[in-house]
């Protein structure tokens, strides 16, 4: 599922905010931010619970849970880009959270648009609009170190853009389900042969 831009699943909140998803739920579980009750027992959450989570990664360990709260709940009740506790002897800049989290949506909507899951193309998996190349693929050969360049090359009609964000995609809407098996996964070789290294031509 992919709701609209004012509510994140857990999974896009983690990537919007650079917080671990497992922090994620564990922020949602004790109530230090709100969520909103989704289809399917889904919990979503909001601009405001977002920022609470970009703060709640610097705070962490910094200032004890209890203060922390207090933070929360100054934000949840303030639009400011300050907030003020312990009567004007803390104060918290929002700017810099708020600016990371405008930025990292952009992001986000971008690789949303640069993708397409269509049953009649790859089963439905994601894809690249315009090709055939499955996002998560290209995500999972960054990942294992493949450089912009060379992917560029394999892959004619991608672009420097589209394989930039396909890690931002892949980790927003990871895939459900057991991998699927290739073609070739359960058929035996059709042909086997031993050579000694020695006799094997460099060329």
């Amino acid at each position: 599922m992919q709701p609209h831009d004012t509510l994140f699943t857990p999974t896009e909140a983690a990537v919007l905010t650079g917080l671990p998803l497992k922090a994620v739920n564990n922020a949602i579980d004790k109530k230090t931010v709100s969520a909103v009750a989704g289809e399917e027992g889904a919990r979503l959450l909001d601009a405001r619970a977002l920022v609470s989570l970009s703060v709640e990664r610097r705070l962490s360990d910094r200032i004890a849970p209890e203060l922390r709260r207090q933070v929360f709940d100054a934000l949840a009740g303030s639009p400011r880009n300050v907030v003020s506790l312990e009567g004007g002897l803390i104060k918290i800049d929002l700017r810099q959270p708020r600016h990371e989290l405008a930025t990292s949506l952009r992001e986000l909507r971008r690789a949303r648009r640069l993708v397409v899951s269509d049953p009649e193309i790859m089963g439905g998996e994601p894809v690249f609009r315009g090709t055939r190349v499955p996002v998560h693929m290209i995500a999972e050969l960054v990942a294992q170190g493949s450089a912009h360049a060379e992917l560029l090359d394999s892959y004619p009609r991608l672009t420097a853009e589209m394989i930039r964000l396909a890690p931002v995609y892949a980790a927003a809407y990871p895939l459900r389900g057991r991998p699927r098996n290739q073609p070739w996964s359960d058929q035996k070789p059709v042909h086997r042969s031993r050579r000694r290294v020695d006799t094997i031509a460099v060329s």
